[in-house]
């Protein structure tokens, strides 16, 4: 019988260097040291830890999407049929898809709707070539459209904040809870 493994509950120190990894994940190992006043070893082991178990889960780029051509921010709410044979033939169908209809984000929603899709693409006329062929998707009912006229997130990442009554305040950071 294999033996399982124990729950790994992440700390403050595992939660502020995964902050500060979302924030920048080319800040080095000897920085994030620095910052939580521990050797830069234990930072490397604790990002190991980190990674072993799915906390995290993969490093990234952040680009200016406009730049790169892609000016329209869509988001597409989807009702599908009610049969179960066409909720995941949709889905099915969405996933292949996803590329070729520039969808970022997929959601399974609560609601009036069922499907919340993000998407990116160049101008007016692509997006509605691409709710076109959305529609065209055997087991969706309808589509509503929402176009973003500004964000305030950036490159997809809205800093948080991670609470804990252990953790001592960013060396950096002034908080206002009033």
């Amino acid at each position: 019988m294999e033996k399982s493994q124990p729950l790994f509950i992440p700390d403050w120190k595992d939660k502020r260097i995964v902050e500060l990894l979302k924030a920048d994940c080319r800040i080095s190992q000897e920085n994030i040291a620095q910052e939580l006043n521990i050797s830069r070893p234990t930072v490397q082991k604790r990002i190991k830890t980190l990674e072993e178990n799915h906390i995290i889960l993969g490093y990234t780029i952040i680009t200016d999407e406009k730049k790169l051509g892609k000016e329209i921010v869509a988001f597409i709410l989807l009702k599908l049929d009610r049969s179960r044979r066409a909720w995941s033939g949709t889905y099915s169908e969405l996933l292949k898809r996803v590329n070729e209809l520039e969808i970022l984000e997929i959601h399974h929603i609560t609601g009036d709707d069922d499907v919340l899709i993000k998407m990116r693409t160049r101008n007016i006329d692509s997006l509605e070539a691409n709710l076109i062929e959305i529609t065209q998707i055997k087991g969706v009912f309808r589509t509503r459209t929402m176009i973003c006229l500004s964000s305030i997130e950036h490159g997809g990442i809205i800093s948080t904040i991670i609470e804990t009554e252990q953790r001592p305040p960013p060396k950096d950071i002034l908080w206002n809870f009033t």
